[in-house]
């Protein structure tokens, strides 16, 4: 959804304490926030504006939330035209007069319900809502009901098929793979369960080893721009065999030649701005288009619920599964959360490194994935075990 014509909304009268639009000023202010996150809640708050005026944050009713809602449920999910410049108003009345028209899903209408729900909480936590005026949250119970995700993990035929393409078997790199990343970030997300965000946001400094083991830390870093999911995701994971058998310590070797905190992917690091939203949207267009996987409930989130299940089939604890996964978990232990250090300090590498060993997909082929670095790799094998 375009980002909306600003709205000027009337005036607080005094003693109302501040607007809408003051209460995310400060949300914003208060510290540094994802791009995204920031740009999806102003473009929220400026759609409720848009409707209701700049009310003071105490004065919104659930008369407002529930107009609010009924108008997002209105907007056309294709927007042409003068559509895509036109204000929430202009859309749902649009919607009203086309009902025949496709309209924008239940999960979007609940993001940009969410976000102005965040912001009026955050208002009335952090003063912008007078001590003495009483207030209760308008937006409680006001999202819509979804329809439950199909999304599962991808069958080994569809995985074949993924890994049979001409960029996995003969190196043709489209332009929106953006290089390596294009390789290297299915095979990770294969083997290890990792998001998408996790993988793009490595540094060369975030693989190292121990035990002779190679591990993978997936750790936070505000100053580069790279987060996390929740405090929970902070973990360590083993790097799967079949990885270094492709290649992926002798690519992290390469790159580390560009410096110890060099971005494992660069063209799709949390630094450049949209690129792995880019990406994203290309890898999905490449399952439909060259893969030939129709299927839209398969996307790149598939892989995580693949190693999700390779770990169950593989009997690994649940509370280990559940932290390679970088997941809160139903357990009180995982609830807690681990972290990378704790992780090792609880399990040992061994325990983490044939867990990991147990995801395998039975009759997938890789045999024909070319990274560029599996020869390289098989000579270093060779060399080790000679040297054994």
């Amino acid at each position: 959804m375009d980002t909306p014509t600003l709205a000027i909304g009337p005036v607080a009268p005094s003693g109302s304490g501040g607007t809408l639009r003051n209460a995310v000023e400060g949300w914003e202010r208060e510290r540094p926030r994802p791009p995204g996150t920031v740009h999806e809640y102003k473009r929220a708050v400026e759609m409720f504006i848009q409707l209701h005026g700049d009310l003071p944050v105490a004065e919104i009713k659930k008369s407002h939330a529930r107009s609010f809602r009924e108008a997002l449920q209105l907007v056309p999910s294709a927007r042409r035209g003068s559509l895509r410049t036109a204000g929430l108003p202009e859309l749902s009345e649009w919607g009203r007069t086309h009902p025949e028209a496709p309209t924008v899903s239940a999960g979007t209408v609940n993001k940009q319900l969410g976000a102005v729900q965040a912001i009026a909480g955050w208002a009335y936590h952090n003063g912008v809502i007078p001590d003495d005026a009483p207030w209760s949250d308008p937006f409680q119970k006001m999202r819509v009901e979804e329809e439950q995700s199909g999304r599962g993990p991808f069958t080994v035929h569809e995985l074949q098929a993924i890994f049979d393409a001409p960029l996995f078997t003969h190196q043709e790199s489209p332009t929106g793979a953006k290089g390596a990343a294009g390789v290297w970030l299915p095979l990770l997300a294969l083997f290890n369960g990792a998001r998408q965000a996790e993988l793009a946001g490595l540094k060369t400094s975030n693989v190292g080893q121990e035990a002779n083991a190679p591990l993978l830390f997936i750790v936070a870093d505000r100053k580069a721009g790279k987060r996390v999911k929740t405090k929970v995701s902070e973990r360590v994971i083993p790097v799967h065999p079949q990885l270094v058998r492709l290649g992926f310590l002798d690519y992290v070797e390469e790159r580390r030649r560009q410096g110890e905190n060099s971005w494992l992917f660069p063209t799709v690091a949390p630094d450049q701005a949209g690129a792995l939203s880019a990406w994203s949207k290309w890898f999905g267009r490449y399952l439909r288009t060259t893969v030939g996987i129709k299927d839209t409930d398969r996307v790149f989130h598939s892989f995580r619920h693949g190693v999700k299940d390779a770990l169950r089939r593989g009997r690994v604890d649940v509370e280990a599964r559940e932290a390679l996964l970088g997941h809160s978990g139903s357990t009180s232990a995982v609830s807690r959360g681990y972290g990378a250090s704790e992780m090792l300090e609880r399990w040992g590498v061994k325990v983490l490194r044939d867990a990991v060993a147990k995801i395998e997909y039975v009759g997938l082929d890789l045999s024909r994935v070319k990274t560029g670095h599996e020869g390289r790799a098989r000579v270093r094998r060779t060399s080790d075990e000679r040297d054994r």
